[in-house]
């Protein structure tokens, strides 16, 4: 019997986070994984060159609520939040709550709140626009998920992801360091299907590559990889680490990036409540 879609995304990402556990052995679970990347998830809220804003700013308006799930540091939030009557940000990190609300402040924006829970969890009221920006990829139950996204949305819902998980650029240092290959997480190819199985038949917006993913310096890449993959410093993994980055690492008039690593495209994957 085929395996439905739903199934296969559930499957693919049960044994990503598989290898994950395996991988992190002894280590405590993080409590919050973005405590030392999260202002390196800001940016300019007035920014004009945009592709992912430029594309859902039609969509807002200052009769609008947004409810942005996931929102992290505000990346959409906040640009959004200037053309809209009201944000909501649920994110269950606290240091990337704390960026949020930094940067927030920062530039002067105030109608922007935040929900500090998982998706799942979060008591929030109906909004015009849901919006779940790079989030779905390691969600296992991605139905239910996605229902409480329809659920909540009156006018639209909005999710934007990559043809790739953002976390397959490690799966060439991840083989290195732990001598297997990395199960990538799920993405748009895969979202796709899944919603076609709920029912969900969505429009579909495939961006610009913005160009290869970098990080501005070897020292940052490998501090974004050791929290990836689960590598504390000045251990014999840490050590393959430093070697697969040296022989990988390729730098870029935009930063480091890894010579495996593709470009690959966002999408907005977008739909209205009750259209089918």
């Amino acid at each position: 019997m085929m395996t439905s879609a739903v199934q296969s995304w559930k499957d693919r990402v049960e044994g990503h986070h598989d290898q994950t556990r395996r991988a992190r052995g002894d280590q405590p679970e993080h409590a919050d994984m973005w405590s030392s990347l999260a202002d390196n998830f800001r940016a300019d809220p007035r920014r004009s060159d945009d592709p992912v804003v430029n594309s859902l700013l039609p969509f807002t308006a200052k009769d609008k609520t947004v409810l942005d799930v996931g929102g992290g540091a505000g990346r959409y939030a906040l640009p959004l939040a200037l053309h809209s009557k009201r944000i909501t940000v649920v994110e269950p990190s606290p240091s990337m709550t704390n960026a949020l609300t930094d940067a927030a402040r920062s530039a002067g924006i105030d109608n922007v709140s935040a929900v500090p829970a998982l998706w799942e969890d979060a008591e929030v009221e109906a909004a015009d626009i849901v919006l779940c920006a790079n989030v779905v990829y390691g969600v296992g139950d991605i139905e239910p998920f996605v229902q409480k996204l329809n659920d909540t949305a009156r006018e639209l819902v909005a999710i934007v992801a990559y043809m790739d998980a953002p976390s397959s650029m490690m799966s060439p240092l991840w083989e290195a360091v732990h001598g297997e290959e990395r199960i990538d997480l799920p993405a748009t190819p895969e979202l796709l299907p899944a919603l076609w199985e709920m029912g969900i038949f969505p429009h579909l917006q495939v961006l610009k590559p913005e160009g290869q993913r970098t990080a501005p310096n070897l020292d940052v890449a490998i501090q974004f990889a050791r929290v990836f993959l689960y590598v504390e410093p000045n251990t014999e993994a840490d050590e393959r680490l430093r070697k697969a980055a040296d022989e990988l690492a390729v730098e870029t008039p935009n930063g480091i990036t890894l010579r495996r690593a593709q470009t690959r495209p966002q999408a907005i994957v977008w739909w209205r409540p009750g259209e089918f």
